[in-house]
Order: C-alpha cells, then structure tokens, then sequence
C-alpha cells in the first residue's frame, strides 16, 4: 500500500515525578507520535523517544529532520518495502530516533493491513508471554524504597532487575541485599551508564561475581580493554549492551572483540527492520538478547513486546513495563497491556496490537 502522508504529534507529558539516572534527569517527556497514514485511510503509529545526552536528538531535531528529509522521500512509496525504505531513510545519517520510530509506524500500518501482528510480520510470534524486568532507580538515598519496590514486583512474579547505578560502593551493598531477598532464578542487573573507573569496574567483577546476572555498559564504550579484561576475567557477570550497540556495524565489532554477552535493543532507535538484524547476529553468535527501556510510555512498550515474542533469541526478561513505575499519569493507549504473573501478554490485535487513546494525545500535544 502507498504512504499517503506521514504527520507528527509533538507531546509534553508532564511525570509524576523527576526521573535521573546516572548522567541525566527528565521531568517532562517530550515524546513525538509519528502517524503513518496509507492511500486509504489505514494508519500505524508509533512513538519517538528523544535522548538528547545520548543520541544527541531532541524532540525538535527529531520533527525537523523528518519533516525537511526523511519524509518528503518517503511519501508514495510501498509500505511493505521496508529494505527499501530504510535505504531511503539512511541517505539522512544519525538521527537514530528518528529513523526508527518511522519504521515501527510502518510495521504497525502493514500488521493493520495484513490483518496479522507485527510479532507474525517479524517471523513469529515464538512466545505469547514475555518475562518482566523492573527497572529500579539507583540512588543510595533511595535505599529503602528501591528494597520495599523490590520485595514488591518479586512478589508480582517479575523475573528480574536492573537497577541504575554509578556509585561503586554503595551499589555493591545494595545488590547484596536484593540478592539476599531475591528468590532463586531471579536475575539482577546493573546500569552505571559508563560512569565506573576501570578500577572500579574490577572492585565491582571481584565483589558481585556469584551476586549479579549482568551489568550495562560500566565504563566508557570507547574503552575495549576494559570492557573485554572484564568479560574475560569476570565470566559470572555478563557485560550488557546499550550504547556499545547503536547499529548494526557497532553490534558486529562489539561482538567480534568479544566485550559482551549480551544484547541490548531499544526499539526507538533501530525501529524492526534493524532490530531483526541485530537479533541474528545474536543468533550467529549464541548471545542472548533482550529489549531494553527508553523510557517510553506504554504505546512505545507495546512495540517492543512485539518484537521480544518474535524471536527465540529475545529470551532475556525484557524492559517493556518502564511505564508501571508510574510516571505518567494516564495511559496512552485504550485498553491497558495485560501482565499476569511478571510476564507481559502478547495481544491479539493486528500491528503493535493496541489503540490510541486520542483524548489524551489531544489533552499534551503542543506546537513545534
């Protein structure tokens, strides 16, 4: 089906409360839907997820690149020609949100076409049920509530943690005792956002091997000796992706000079089409890989739960119930995603599998 015309939707989502981690803070999400309407009437919706002190996109950088560039080419063109498509759009570098916000538009307009599930055009789905992981703020003066959260979701039958770190000694206590409470098979997970010293880094392997499952991106992703020295010489503790791994050539290398062990995806960034890409390299090199949070609210963690029932490498508790901490106040969507027992249920719907809520897009859009 031809695309007929690609709008934006600029959002300001005030939070509930101020979320930081490491090397940043956001107390408003300025979140983009990207709305792909074909020839006749059908539309897929997906939703951009700006990180500025990462990508270095913003929301504006975002609507300005798609509008002056990527559209423009877009338009006309077959929506089932996604190869195709992702060519055009890469005569644009960079701009890694904006790009693949795109591309989860359009596997959610051809699902609705079809009649099938993007999990169904991605080549599933494997599963229909895909295990949780919380993710748990990080810092010291937080103690108390990130145990009570803790006891709380492994109650709920979440399967695993990841909490935000970057403070060495403090964050080897706290995972001790998450450990301690932890019952067996639940897996803990940390996020330093590359803020370890190397000597940190190796303080962090000696005490938490035996005590953690992974850790994410401890030092700086430019620093391969200390990230292979360390998954060399720490094999209870795998290394974790995320900015080690914007493309699919950064996932090549990272895995050839062996500095991880797992694999992280963020659907904002490389949308399905490098997404799936990056899921056979997995596979090419027995990794395991999960789908990682940016924060999006729970129309953008629809799509990754598309993508984590879709393959068999997807076997990793997935990232896709950020939206549970509560910091949006009201859901974006129609009808709620369904988790029982800390796994996520895939829907029966076509495309993402879930409906806009319109009221409330109206009730936060803004002019840009």
């Amino acid at each position: 089906m031809r695309i007929k015309d690609i709008q934006l939707i600029p959002l300001q989502i005030p939070q509930t409360y101020e979320t930081h981690w490491a090397n940043g803070r956001i107390s408003v999400a300025e979140h983009t839907l990207i709305k792909i309407i074909a020839e006749d009437g059908t539309y897929g919706i997906s939703e951009a997820v700006p990180r500025t002190g990462i990508y270095g996109e913003t929301q504006l950088s975002i609507c300005t690149v798609l509008r002056k560039s990527i559209i423009p080419a877009l338009i006309g063109m077959d929506s089932m020609n996604t190869e195709l498509l992702w060519e055009k759009m890469s005569e644009t570098p960079y701009n890694f949100v904006a790009k693949g916000s795109v591309d989860v538009a359009l596997h959610d307009l051809n699902g609705k076409l079809l009649g099938v599930s993007t999990a169904e055009l991605l080549g599933g789905p494997y599963r229909k049920e895909v295990p949780l992981c919380w993710v748990s703020g990080g810092s010291w003066f937080e103690r108390d509530h990130i145990l009570e959260e803790t006891k709380r979701i492994m109650d709920e039958g979440y399967k695993a943690i990841k909490m935000k770190a970057g403070h060495c000694e403090q964050d080897i206590e706290l995972a001790k005792e998450i450990r301690r409470m932890a019952p067996k098979g639940f897996q803990i997970n940390i996020d330093p956002n590359q803020l370890y010293s190397r000597e940190e880094l190796i303080r962090v392997g000696k005490e938490l091997s035996g005590v953690i499952d992974a850790i994410e991106e401890p030092v700086p992703v430019w620093d391969d000796v200390a990230r292979t020295e360390f998954t060399r010489n720490f094999p209870e503790i795998a290394l974790l992706s995320d900015e080690s791994t914007f493309t699919v050539p950064d996932t090549y290398r990272q895995m050839q000079v062996g500095a991880i062990r797992r694999l992280g995806i963020k659907i904002p960034r490389t949308g399905f089409t490098l997404s799936k890409k990056l899921v056979h390299l997995a596979e090419m090199n027995d990794m395991p890989a999960q789908i990682s949070t940016q924060a999006e609210t729970d129309l953008g963690c629809a799509a990754g739960l598309q993508m984590a029932a879709s393959s068999k490498q997807v076997c990793l508790p997935c990232e896709i119930a950020y939206y549970k901490k509560g910091m949006y106040r009201e859901s974006m969507l129609t009808k709620p995603l369904e988790i029982r027992n800390g796994m996520m249920i895939l829907p029966d719907e076509p495309g993402n599998g879930v409906e806009v809520n319109w009221d409330i897009v109206e009730k936060y859009t803004v002019s840009l």
